[in-house]
């Protein structure tokens, strides 16, 4: 594959892998650069994580698969209606328009909410032009199928934000920009139960859990892939040796400087790299997970702190739908994923997370 990639640069004249894969969607090659340095020049909030879950834990030794234990659990049960009334109560500052349209998604008959036989797995948010979207749960009654309603509710939203304002040719929006309008609503949620709900201590470390869980999943974790790949890339490009043991150092060397784990120690662990499908098959594609997913908080962080005008540009963004390539439309919503800026969000929001994780454990 690596070859392969090779020669389209060397036959279509591009100056190297990672421009041939950025180009249909005129996605500028510092914003993957100004990523990638964000994430590695910005890890001490994880390392100080992993010491707080290895020390309340009781663990002599940590390792990756360790991030599966849960700090706390809670066994309280939120029916569907509970879900919606704390997502509705989340977004109640927020103008009347956004309110009006997230109760319209979540409305009896676009929502299939719980697990039936042969129903498939997961939680999806489906629209086409002109057409109100449609939510498929696998609901169980879980906090976490309760930040799930919040999410699909955000992508069923922007679906008709768009509708609204786009032609049906333009109205569906690219993956770049796909999680911006569903993790907004996470973060905005994630806020209001743990400032304003009666959320005992557990409830609250296992929120924080989750929020700094998924950050380092979908931020650190992808952008460290997305390194990976433009190391594998440039071992083609520089005519070196492409075997294993080079691509598995690549990884030992990453997980190191991430995260301060030795992955040698657990066996195949430095193969993580042959046993992702995205880095096979869609090449240069998982970085979108944490560029739309630093794009929202940029957003929400904006919104948060009450600058002037930041709701209307999040809005606007909806309403653009596909009309234009997605680093212009994030930059017209005053977030310039060109520069390193737009990044620092992530890492305010994990630092914020992880000394309030800190503070709640030891209250």
């Amino acid at each position: 594959m690596l070859d392969a990639d090779l020669a389209r640069v060397k036959t279509r004249n591009y100056d190297s892998s990672l421009e041939s894969y950025l180009f249909n969607n005129d996605i500028p090659e510092s914003v993957y650069h100004s990523l990638t340095k964000v994430a590695r020049e910005n890890t001490g909030a994880i390392k100080k994580y992993i010491k707080i879950r290895k020390e309340y834990l009781g663990l002599e030794e940590y390792h990756t698969y360790d991030r599966f234990l849960d700090l706390e659990k809670s066994d309280k049960e939120y029916e569907f209606e509970d879900a919606k009334k704390l997502f509705f109560n989340s977004i109640k500052n927020l103008p009347e328009h956004f309110q009006k349209k997230a109760e319209d998604v979540l409305k009896d008959g676009f929502v299939d909410v719980f697990e039936q036989p042969g129903k498939r797995t997961g939680a999806y948010s489906s629209s086409m032009p002109n057409l109100h979207p449609f939510i498929l749960l696998n609901y169980s009654k879980t906090l976490a199928d309760v930040f799930t309603v919040a999410h699909e509710a955000g992508h069923s939203i922007h679906s008709m934000y768009a509708a609204e304002t786009q032609p049906s040719t333009l109205q569906n929006y690219t993956i770049f920009v796909a999680e911006v309008a569903s993790t907004f609503n996470e973060h905005n949620l994630l806020d209001y139960i743990i400032n304003e709900s009666k959320a005992t201590k557990k409830e609250k470390i296992a929120l924080l859990q989750r929020a700094i869980d998924d950050i380092l999943s979908t931020f650190y974790r992808q952008t460290l892939f997305a390194i990976y790949e433009l190391e594998a890339h440039k071992l083609a490009e520089n005519n070196q040796p492409i075997t294993a043991d080079n691509l598995s150092q690549i990884m030992i060397d990453l997980y190191k400087e991430f995260y301060d784990l030795d992955i040698t120690k657990e066996g195949a662990k430095q193969y993580v790299w042959a046993y992702i499908p995205h880095l096979f098959y869609t090449p240069f594609y998982v970085y979108q997970y944490a560029t739309s997913f630093a794009a929202s908080l940029k957003l929400y962080e904006d919104v948060k702190n009450n600058k002037p005008g930041s709701f209307d540009n999040y809005i606007n963004l909806l309403k653009s739908g596909g009309s234009d390539y997605p680093v212009k439309q994030l930059l017209n919503a005053g977030v310039d994923l060109t520069k390193e800026n737009a990044f620092k969000a992530v890492v305010n929001r994990l630092e914020e997370l992880v000394n309030e994780l800190d503070i709640v454990i030891n209250s």
